[in-house]
């Protein structure tokens, strides 16, 4: 399998008419929705390759309801893991965690599931078909009656990204 340049391939986020730059804001909108649906208190939410954790950071910096979500953001590059998580500190959100780890493997979660919102955006294109299957359960990450927001990006002649909520209920 080719190595990717992670790094490079999140630039296209900083292009506000890019397919990518796009998909972040839809992606950004279902979280930022997500978050003020929570009830009062904490918030659980899990990000599995988040890259540079635009997804989380971006929303949570600013939002009234930043001090009361918990997230962890798995992403496996390291360097994006660094950006990640300067990007958190410089955004004073102690409660984000950035971890190093392979977004296929459960034990990347533990400890931070049940969760009220899971991310799995880009994580379709980064998987084998055989680790999707994990997704096929999604109630064993997800908190009941709580939510999943997933982009997929198996059909890649869309002109843009799908992004689809599934209440879990």
């Amino acid at each position: 399998m080719a190595q990717h340049d992670w790094v490079e391939w999140h630039r296209d986020y900083d292009d506000p008419g890019s397919l990518l730059s796009r998909r972040g804001e839809l992606v950004q909108g279902h979280l930022r929705a997500e978050i003020e649906r929570a009830p009062a208190g904490d918030v659980r939410l899990i990000s599995l390759c988040a890259g540079q954790g635009r997804d989380v950071i971006g929303v949570l910096t600013g939002h009234p309801r930043r001090d009361d979500v918990r997230a962890r953001l798995v992403e496996l590059d390291e360097r994006n893991v660094a950006l990640a998580r300067r990007a958190a500190q410089a955004a004073g959100l102690p409660g984000v965690e950035v971890l190093q780890a392979d977004a296929g493997i459960t034990d990347a979660c533990a400890g931070a599931v049940p969760a009220q919102i899971v991310l799995a955006c880009g994580i379709f294109g980064n998987i084998a078909d055989s680790g999707i299957r994990v997704f096929d359960q999604p109630a064993r990450m997800v908190a009941a009656a709580e939510h999943l927001v997933r982009h997929s990006e198996a059909n890649r002649t869309q002109a843009a990204p799908a992004c689809r909520e599934r209440e879990l209920r």
